[in-house]
């Protein structure tokens, strides 16, 4: 058995617990024995931990005596460039405990893709890692083409186990939280400015549908939806719960103008379609077939976002079909079992080479 330690900067957020819990089993079934350790776990953490866990302050010297006292073979590294234990732990992993180390991340900050300094971090990375694990192929232009073959691609995804509405279950969804419209576009989500959600009531605004409401759930962390307050617009607050697909899939459409990220598996699971602005990239974008399961307007143009929106809310034979679209894409492309395939072959081969 090849034991595995995967370092998770800072805590580990409620959705990425079942994921850890996924590929623990996974990989167990392959002769890799996975024990992650961070500072802790996000506070109100609603799944059971299925794998072996070691929370402890991080630093050069507990990572190197995890390591060295647990006879760990490979390290995963899932941390920022803020932290700087990052390269001496590289230092200590590589030039004295002679560990395998495999990368985990985007390829480079998406948020600052031309930030030189971080860039030269990222690549230094790159070169001293055993395996590269990406989360998503249109990424891999981050990576020097000398390094290629040692990339491997996990879609960043989540781990589900909603089994969606039982029959009639919308109108008492959409009843529990007092939401009279008709038809619904839903935003869920931390609040923040680069998410646009300006744009999304702008759009709200232009359409002036008493039938259409727009749900938003989630914590304002940057007051971004404070003043909001138009008719129609629910503002429900974090909801992390179950209840939180219920209200998915009692939705007509997810709306997220900017910085696209898992929300949109969590959309497609629950069969809505998306509806975006360009100009933001991510990983996860690369779910998103313009025309096919949603739709991309130009940034900052509202008149577009509220035109798509309602091209998708009163078409209902355009809406089915993004629909099962959506649900083909989050079935085959953001399947957990695809992202745990990709670490058994990036942790072969780094034990390997």
């Amino acid at each position: 058995m090849i034991r595995v330690l995967l370092l998770h900067g800072g805590e580990i957020p409620h959705y990425r617990v079942p994921v850890y819990n996924h590929l623990s089993r996974y990989l167990a079934e392959r002769s890799f024995a996975l024990t992650v350790t961070s500072e802790g776990i996000q506070p109100d953490n609603p799944t059971a931990l299925q794998f072996d866990y070691a929370q402890t302050h991080l630093s050069v010297s507990t990572i190197a005596h995890m390591l060295w006292r647990r006879r760990f073979h490979v390290l995963i590294t899932f941390v920022d460039l803020r932290h700087l234990y990052l390269f001496p732990v590289y230092l200590v992993v590589k030039g004295i405990l002679r560990r395998k180390v495999v990368w985990w991340g985007q390829g480079r900050d998406l948020a600052q893709p031309n930030a030189r300094l971080k860039n030269a971090a990222y690549a230094t990375e790159h070169a001293l890692c055993d395996a590269i694990i990406l989360y998503a192929e249109h990424l891999r232009k981050y990576v020097a083409r000398r390094l290629q073959h040692k990339v491997f691609i996990a879609n960043n995804t989540l781990a589900f186990t909603y089994p969606g509405l039982p029959p009639g279950g919308k109108a008492a969804v959409l009843r529990t939280y007092n939401i009279h419209t008709q038809k619904n576009i839903i935003c869920m989500g931390r609040f923040q400015k680069r998410k646009r959600i300006d744009q999304l009531v702008a759009a709200m605004h232009l359409m002036n549908r008493p039938d259409v409401g727009l749900i938003l759930v989630g914590p304002d962390t940057e007051g971004v939806i404070e003043n909001v307050n138009r008719p129609n617009i629910y503002k429900l607050g974090p909801i992390y719960t179950q209840d939180r697909f219920h209200l998915l899939s009692a939705a007509d459409v997810y709306c997220l103008p900017g910085a696209v990220g898992l929300s949109i598996v969590d959309a497609f699971h629950c069969g809505l379609p998306f509806v975006t602005e360009e100009g933001d990239e991510s990983a996860e974008i690369a779910y998103l077939r313009d025309g096919t399961n949603g739709l991309v307007v130009p940034r900052g143009d509202v008149k577009a976002l509220a035109t798509s929106l309602q091209l998708i809310l009163d078409d209902d034979v355009l809406r089915e079909r993004f629909s099962k679209a959506a649900l083909h894409e989050v079935s085959v492309n953001a399947s957990i079992e695809r992202l745990c395939q990709a670490f058994v072959e990036a942790l072969r081969h780094a034990t390997c080479a």
